[in-house]
């Protein structure tokens, strides 16, 4: 596999991402499933794990590193969710709100937490959810402190940032702040607003992590009109519309890859975007399915994608995409413009 880098640890260039045992419930994935993939996508030597904040999901992975003897090699990425903002009365002026959302003593409480349920020495990788404006709240410095003192006791090796608005104007100021290792990014064909902020990381030798590199399983191929999810899955509440704008898209890029997506055959508008995309099929075709071009994309740009590894299924595909070479310029250029275009 292609690899990235946090600071001095090699990782490889395809994670497993959000490991969450809720949300993989609420899909229909059984616990065992989930455990299965895990242990598998370590054995075939992915070594990012992109762990949920809830204790279960932080559990199991501090598990499989165990069992598959692969502390030394597997960074377990935990999260620390913010605390609710307090509400504000209406025509209450704007207040300073980071020592709300992220006091030190409940970051420190998490990160205790955290380490009891992995049963880690320490966390390899700390991921915070930054915003870029509070880099001028009063309580930043204290923050920054608590952060560096963790590291001083050996509880926290790396810290970094889950930005959700990359293109905040200030985004740039944060991701050079020098006590951040990795900046984790929403980054996939459908949402490139990250891709500015990649040459500053890159300078800085900061991890860039590209989280839902599938767009929540959009890219997987199978999303259109008609589709049947649990129904407890999230994804319920697309309505018709935005599954046939879906499912238009994966047709049309269903044309640079050997295998047409399911999804290109659900509606009428998707079967003839897809007809329409075949008439400039491009003569040498690199990837097997959309999810492949999809994944392969994230990771030529970003250098380490996390897709959902949670059905032992997606991990050999998974591990196959980053082993590849870098797709063609003109392929990625094309599958850009099916999103660029006006629809």
């Amino acid at each position: 596999m292609r690899t990235g880098r946090l600071g001095d640890t090699i990782l490889s260039a395809v994670g497993s991402g959000d490991v969450s045992l809720p949300v993989s419930a609420s899909r229909g994935v059984l616990a065992r499933d989930v455990e299965h993939a895990l242990h598998e996508a370590v054995a075939f030597g992915i070594s990012l794990l992109d762990v949920a904040p809830d204790r279960d999901s932080e559990k199991l992975a501090g598990e499989v590193v165990r069992a598959e003897r692969a502390r030394d090699r597997v960074v377990i990425a935990t999260r620390v969710p913010v605390l609710p903002a307090l509400e504000l009365r209406a025509g209450a002026p704007r207040r300073d709100v980071l020592h709300e959302r992220l006091p030190p003593l409940y970051l420190q409480e998490h990160v205790e937490t955290a380490l009891r349920a992995t049963r880690l020495d320490a966390l390899p990788l700390v991921q915070l959810p930054l915003n870029p404006g509070w880099l001028a709240s009063r309580a930043w410095p204290e923050l920054v402190g608590t952060c560096a003192r963790l590291i001083r006791e050996g509880k926290v090796l790396a810290w970094g940032a889950l930005l959700d608005e990359p293109g905040d104007d200030d985004a740039p100021a944060l991701i050079a702040e020098p006590w951040l290792a990795a900046m984790s990014v929403e980054f996939h064909l459908c949402d490139r607003r990250a891709a500015p902020l990649f040459a500053a990381a890159n300078q800085r030798n900061l991890a860039i992590l590209a989280r839902h590199p599938l767009a929540g399983g959009a890219l997987a191929g199978s999303f259109g009109p008609g589709v049947r999810l649990p129904p407890r899955d999230a994804r319920n509440a697309l309505d018709p519309a935005a599954l046939e704008r879906i499912a238009v898209a994966v047709a049309s890029l269903g044309a640079l890859v050997k295998h047409e997506p399911p999804a290109a055959r659900s509606c009428e508008a998707a079967r003839e975007a897809g007809e329409r995309a075949r008439r400039d099929r491009p003569e040498q075709i690199v990837c097997d399915s959309v999810a492949e071009l999809a994944l392969r994309f994230a990771i030529d740009r970003a250098g380490i994608a996390l897709p959902r590894l949670h059905r032992p299924g997606h991990v050999l595909a998974a591990v196959a995409a980053a082993a590849a070479p870098p797709l063609p310029d003109e392929l990625a250029a094309r599958a850009e413009q099916i999103f660029d275009a006006p629809r």
